[in-house]
């Protein structure tokens, strides 16, 4: 730009941001014809030519990143001395610098700056940022609202990113940018103060802490005492740079990213009677349980506890190879609880997805090993998906919300998904997809209802349907519950 007129200065850097953003802008680009020159147009007027310029010509603007929220947390400190030091991830040879305080993983190189307030810089070798006040709106991206309502654009005046022949300084606010996107579906806060307990942090569980956080969630309890290794990561959000961590830790630091303001608790131990009492008091305060683990003990042990805290639960998990994958949900005394489906269907309960060694071991037999064979990653994700999405709905049961619309649709308590018609199980036979709109096929959902067993050791009356079976006076075996 070699103009010494500011206004067609600032027509032409706004008309160059709505061509780099694809957005539409307050000025054009205009080609004049006299003057052969390119120049820039506010909005409504008359234009002879109008000259094409891609957005990929446009976008030579690099973006530095500040939180509206720290300014605001360190306004008295600036507005006293003037300045105050910050630092920057560095992405992309300085194409983008976002500061470090929006970060929960740095960027390899690291850019320090200083912020100032109608001032000069004092380090020239760092990255400056003034403030400078303005009369922009409130709703630009671009412009900073000070406690004492003045507002303020940023310029950057030394140390350029070498990735951009100039830098836009964008402000963020990011509890409230978070939730503008979720809006228009989700109408309240509501989901701010839920509490979601998982169990389970492997592809699926990961998966569905990750959605949740997208959502809203506000508290998270996370339960998992494996690490990340390298070939979790196949399949799992955790990735290369995470291995031999914690998955608690690497599942802490995704929800982090994706929702700053969470409050996350991590407890890497296993779910087993040794932890019964800790389990137990993490799911009292949980306003929903979900269980991605991978053998029938821990989900029992799970199923006990849920129920006697009157603690909605939902199971999910992927069947062998991941061929499929099936979700139950347990709404304590009012639907079958996990002991029920165990009791009912056996078999369904049974068939899981092999995905480590740790679970090859749990069910090999003395004689012969039981071979390891997680499924794609593709194939988990729709059965995770799904858990999230029931898991939403019972976030939202006690609200209003658009999504109570969905509740008639998911009613039964069972939930069955197949990725393809696997050789050699009861679902092999099942027609394509293409060729039925009446039969069970593969890639549909089916809710199943099955009812609760009166006589469930966990949700039911055992003692007096054994009372009943045997002839007995009912009135005669309290005592057995006290072990006598």
């Amino acid at each position: 730009m070699t103009t010494s007129d500011p206004n067609q200065r600032q027509l032409i850097r706004e008309a160059m941001q709505a061509i780099a953003t694809r957005k539409p802008g307050r000025s054009k680009l205009v080609y004049d014809k006299t003057k052969r020159t390119i120049v820039a147009v506010a909005e409504g007027a008359q234009i002879a030519q109008a000259l094409n310029i891609t957005a990929d010509d446009a976008d030579m603007f690099g973006v530095l990143t500040l939180s509206s929220e720290w300014i605001q947390e360190q306004w008295p400190a600036l507005t006293r001395d003037g300045v105050v030091p910050l630092s920057f991830s560095s992405w992309d040879d300085g194409d983008a610098l976002t500061q470090s305080e929006l970060c929960v993983h740095a960027s390899a190189s690291v850019v320090y700056g200083e912020l100032l307030l109608d001032a000069q810089p004092t380090q020239p070798q760092l990255v400056a940022i003034i403030l400078e006040k303005t009369d922009g709106t409130t709703s630009d991206q671009g412009v900073f609202v000070s406690p004492d309502g003045a507002t303020y654009r940023g310029r950057v005046q030394s140390a350029q990113p070498q990735g951009a022949s100039k830098t836009d300084v964008v402000f963020a606010d990011v509890e409230p940018q978070l939730a503008l996107r979720r809006s228009s579906i989700l109408e309240t806060t509501i989901l701010k103060n839920k509490t979601a307990l998982c169990v389970g942090l492997g592809t699926g569980g990961a998966h569905v802490a990750l959605e949740l956080a997208k959502c809203g969630v506000g508290r998270f309890l996370l339960v998992d005492c494996d690490r990340l290794s390298v070939g979790n990561v196949v399949r799992h959000p955790g990735g290369i740079s995470q291995v031999g961590r914690a998955k608690v830790n690497v599942v802490r630091d995704l929800i982090m990213e994706k929702n700053p303001k969470a409050h996350v608790e991590v407890r890497a131990i296993a779910l087993d009677q040794d932890n019964r009492d800790a389990i137990a008091n993490l799911v009292v305060v949980a306003d929903i349980v979900i269980c991605g683990t991978d053998n029938r003990q821990s989900k029992l042990l799970l199923n006990e506890l849920c129920v006697a805290a009157n603690a909605p639960a939902l199971y999910g998990g992927a069947f062998r190879r991941a061929y499929g994958g099936q979700i139950l949900r347990v709404r304590p005394k009012h639907s079958p609880c996990h002991q029920c489906f165990v009791a009912t269907m056996p078999d369904e309960a049974s068939d899981v997805e092999v995905s480590s060694e740790t679970d090859a071991g749990e069910i090999a037999y003395s004689d012969r090993p039981v071979a390891v064979e997680p499924g794609l990653s593709l194939d988990v994700l729709p059965i995770a998906n799904m858990l999230a999405k029931l898991a939403l709905l019972e976030l939202v049961a006690d609200s209003s919300s658009t999504l109570n619309t969905l509740r008639g649709d998911f009613d039964a308590p069972w939930y069955l998904w197949l990725n393809r018609p696997e050789p050699g199980t009861q679902y092999a036979d099942w027609p394509p997809l293409s060729e039925s709109s009446d039969e069970m096929t593969i890639h549909r959902w089916y809710g199943i209802y099955f009812d609760r067993d009166d006589a469930c050791p966990v949700c039911g009356d055992f003692v007096g349907s054994l009372a009943a079976h045997y002839g007995l006076d009912p009135a005669q075996l309290p005592s057995l519950e006290d072990g006598e």
